[in-house]
């Protein structure tokens, strides 16, 4: 934990703070902390600074804060990833928010299991979880945007185009002539990752008509975490 990510909700004062959880027992467990330490601390959605333990016990710290410093700039980039196990989701969606992404969008495509919808990394509790975890290693306090998209073909008609009048996008396909590494990409911009079996012929079809570019990543077949970090890799 780089960051200290506490909630306005958590606010007993304008400049204290009262935490408990597992919070808690990092600061007891893992960074020995006790009345006087100092840490580095972030108010979700606002500012970054430092923090002072004024009590701690194993429930609970009361923090008093001085947070002065603005957070990190958003990439203003879109990431797409078609609906694959949800473990390996929930460490993606850490990373992206490490890397400052703007927005994530997990769609159920042909080949996406729909059972995982039923993982609690879908509830509001689990999402939040994974993006704190990206924040608190970025020393970040402003959230991404993750939507979930249960239909891919509304989807594909409605939202897609959307994203191509003001980016360029791409579609991560095994079989596109161009690859990724050989074009200068620019931000804004978005770009489509599919689940560990690919999209299928007509998604990359839907993608192409809304205006994706489709693009490989070289002549091997890698995981879909994998290609998600090569993809965004090019826009960092």
């Amino acid at each position: 934990m780089n960051l200290l990510i506490v909630k306005k909700s958590e606010l007993v004062s304008e400049s204290t703070v009262l935490i408990s959880g597992r919070r808690v027992a990092h600061l007891n467990e893992i960074l020995d902390s006790s009345a006087g330490s100092e840490l580095k601390v972030g108010l979700l959605g606002g500012k970054r600074g430092r923090g002072i333990i004024k009590k701690i016990d194993s429930e609970s710290a009361e923090i008093e804060l001085d947070l002065t410093d603005d957070p990190p700039e958003k990439l203003p980039l879109t990431v797409i990833i078609g609906l694959c196990r949800p473990k390996v989701l929930s460490r993606l969606i850490s990373d992206l928010t490490s890397y400052g992404v703007q927005h994530v969008e997990i769609v159920k495509t042909f080949f996406g299991d729909k059972g995982y919808w039923t993982n609690e990394l879908f509830t509001p509790e689990g999402l939040f979880e994974a993006v704190v975890k990206g924040l608190e290693q970025s020393m970040d306090t402003i959230e991404p945007s993750v939507t979930l998209v249960k239909r891919f073909g509304p989807y594909s008609e409605d939202v897609l185009p959307n994203y191509s009048i003001n980016s360029k996008c791409y579609i991560a396909n095994p079989g596109a002539v161009e690859k990724l590494g050989d074009i200068a990409v620019s931000t804004p911009g978005c770009i489509a990752v599919g689940p560990e079996r690919g999209f299928t012929k007509y998604e990359v079809n839907q993608f192409v008509k809304a205006g994706f570019k489709p693009v490989s990543l070289g002549e091997r077949i890698i995981r879909t975490e994998a290609a998600v970090h090569v993809c965004v890799s090019k826009f960092l």
